[in-house]
């Protein structure tokens, strides 16, 4: 019996076995190591020179500079993607000139903020490119 004219095509059952025993990518969380600890030396560094004096050295905040860290900095960006964050800082800080940080920079400084937010690091380094396909998730 053909189905052809139903618009079916007949597969073998080994070829169905196959694909859907095939896992699926897992989504890339900030719970996956995406950063290394290298970066978030660098990014410690570079916050303490661009961000701190409005920040805080806790990354508390200073009450017109948001805070970096805790229940509030948790909740605004959870579910979104570190692109998002990224795009935040690449697009407005520092407030008196944002082209004064080089990218990388800003991504170091988001490897540093995650790290002290009890995210884990990683074996690959975080860059502009791949924060877009990165959630941001609650650290488990």
């Amino acid at each position: 019996m053909t189905f052809a004219k139903y618009g079916f095509i007949a597969v073998p059952a080994a070829w169905l076995l196959i694909v859907t025993a095939t896992p699926m990518a897992q989504e890339k969380t900030t719970n996956s190591g995406i950063f290394t600890a290298e970066q978030v030396k660098r990014g410690e560094a570079t916050y303490k020179k661009e961000c701190e004096s409005c920040h805080g050295g806790g990354l508390e905040g200073d009450g017109f500079a948001p805070g970096l860290s805790g229940s509030e900095f948790m909740s605004a960006w959870n579910g979104t993607s570190v692109g998002d964050l990224y795009d935040r800082i690449r697009i407005s800080m520092p407030p008196s000139n944002p082209a004064s940080v080089p990218a990388q920079s800003k991504t170091d400084i988001i490897a540093f903020v995650l790290e002290r937010n009890k995210f884990p690091a990683g074996q690959a380094e975080l860059t502009p490119e791949a924060s877009k396909t990165i959630k941001f998730e609650l650290p488990k």
